[in-house]
């Protein structure tokens, strides 16, 4: 049933359609069908001169994939008929929820509409058309327009009012899921990375091919989950900064090749080292131990992510992964033949493969990764900073881990298990759905050739 808000909208719309003569409405419709191509062709002209449009709407992919679904979305509009109003009216919602999901706010999205209305005026005054009958074309178009739009925006906003409180909820989770785990793990982390770069300092003289700390196992886990765990705390961005300055004295000594074989440079560089690594620690320790451990967000089974996150997780990694143009990739994982499995041992068996895959997951990604429970024998990874080759070889790994997985029946015998994995890169198409779907698509494509394997996702 729908609420008295959209039953409003229907009844005007309804209303709208009903007093407009039928040869406006088919000629608006005709003019719609004639002019959309180049219509939309000039309105992406328009809008891509904002910048924040433009970061959007530039790749290729999007531009061609958008401008035909924006070109239906005008024909679908100005043709609508009495009968299709209901359905026009769950259009408009569920473009408002890949708008929210893509991040283009609302009033881009209103300043879009305002510039296509503005451009269908002159293609209405060049046709032959009586005065009034463009009058009234144009009259029929704009609230058209109008009543879609603001089905839209109420929609846009519900969606991005849900996900402001997912993405809140969602730091307040990250805080608190295996603070005091997370923590020692990243301290070691830390001190790991110190060690290999003083002996390579001892030793060479030099640090080599050796990784910025921003690119360190924590770098990379601070980058993509800790400074947004820590959101708005002083400590974090002082950790930013730490970083950041840290790094640009590394790479000076970097490019210096004779730098460190002077023993005053060597050991100015090394007290550096470890008092940025001691005022992080240090740092480190005053955000963990503000938390607790907070279960929402959580597959209580399994003990990863559930899908409540995963709008959150995505959205921002996609941004990330837009403006900074690093790769990013997603495996989607079944596992073989389940049901066949809980249906002949029972689900205490089922669930104690769950928990022993979900096990080789997290023992085979990095910190920086993501790995949720996407539904009954269904994982979902998310890789940030991966190339092609080395999403694929983690999803290998994996296979190869789950394979050696001996699980014994309530009878006694060792039940096989196997996974077929699904791997896509990002294309730079910023509604992580699509990145979803071609991960799904690859995992058909391994369950088609038997299962037990991985397949990546290949554009048709």
């Amino acid at each position: 049933m729908m609420d008295t808000y959209l039953q409003t909208v229907k009844d005007e719309w309804v209303q709208l359609i009903n007093e407009t003569e039928p040869h406006i409405h088919q000629v608006t419709a005709q003019l719609a069908s004639d002019h959309a191509t180049a219509l939309i062709a000039e309105f992406y002209r328009v809008v891509l001169a904002d910048p924040i449009v433009a970061e959007f709407l530039t790749t290729e992919q999007v531009e061609r994939q958008l401008q035909e679904a924006l070109r239906r979305w005008l024909v679908d509009v100005l043709s609508c008929q009495v009968g299709q109003v209901e359905e026009q009216i769950r259009a408009q919602q569920r473009a408002a929820d890949v708008h929210a999901r893509i991040g283009i706010s609302v009033d881009l999205v209103e300043m879009g509409f305002r510039v296509l209305k503005k451009l269908l005026l002159p293609i209405i005054n060049a046709t032959p058309h009586p005065s009034d009958v463009k009058l009234s074309v144009y009259h029929y178009a704009i609230n058209s327009i109008d009543l879609a739009m603001e089905v839209m925006s109420r929609a846009y906003v519900f969606s991005e009012n849900n996900a402001a409180k997912e993405d809140e909820n969602y730091r307040i989770f990250s805080l608190m899921e295996n603070a005091e785990e997370e923590k020692e793990r990243q301290t070691a982390a830390l001190l790991t990375w110190e060690m290999t770069l003083l002996y390579k300092v001892m030793l060479d003289s030099s640090i080599g091919n050796s990784r910025p700390l921003g690119q360190s196992d924590f770098g990379l886990w601070f980058s993509h989950k800790g400074r947004h765990y820590f959101s708005g705390i002083a400590e974090a961005g002082h950790i930013s900064r730490l970083i950041q300055e840290f790094d640009e004295a590394f790479n000076e000594v970097r490019q210096a090749d004779d730098a460190l074989h002077d023993r005053s440079r060597q050991v100015k560089f090394l007290r550096q080292v470890r008092n940025t690594l001691s005022q992080i620690v240090t740092l480190l320790r005053e955000l963990f131990d503000e938390v607790s451990r907070h279960e929402v967000g959580m597959d209580v089974l399994t003990r990863l992510l559930n899908r409540r996150f995963l709008p959150t997780i995505f959205k921002r990694e996609i941004t990330h992964a837009t403006r900074a143009g690093t790769p990013l990739s997603a495996l989607l994982i079944d596992v073989d033949k389940f049901k066949q499995i809980n249906d002949t041992w029972g689900h205490n068996t089922g669930d104690e493969i769950l928990r022993k895959v979900a096990g080789a997951f997290y023992d085979n990604v990095r910190t920086c990764d993501y790995v949720f429970r996407y539904g009954g024998d269904e994982f979902l990874i998310v890789l940030t900073e991966i190339t092609e080759a080395d999403a694929l070889r983690i999803a290998e790994r994996i296979r190869k881990r789950v394979e050696k997985i001996k699980v014994s029946s309530p009878t006694g015998e060792t039940i096989s298990l196997s996974l077929s994995i699904g791997a896509a890169m990002f294309n730079g198409h910023p509604d992580y759905e699509r990145l979803i779907q071609a991960a799904d698509e690859a995992l058909y494509g391994a369950k088609r050739r038997g299962r037990n394997c991985v397949e990546l996702w290949k554009m048709q």
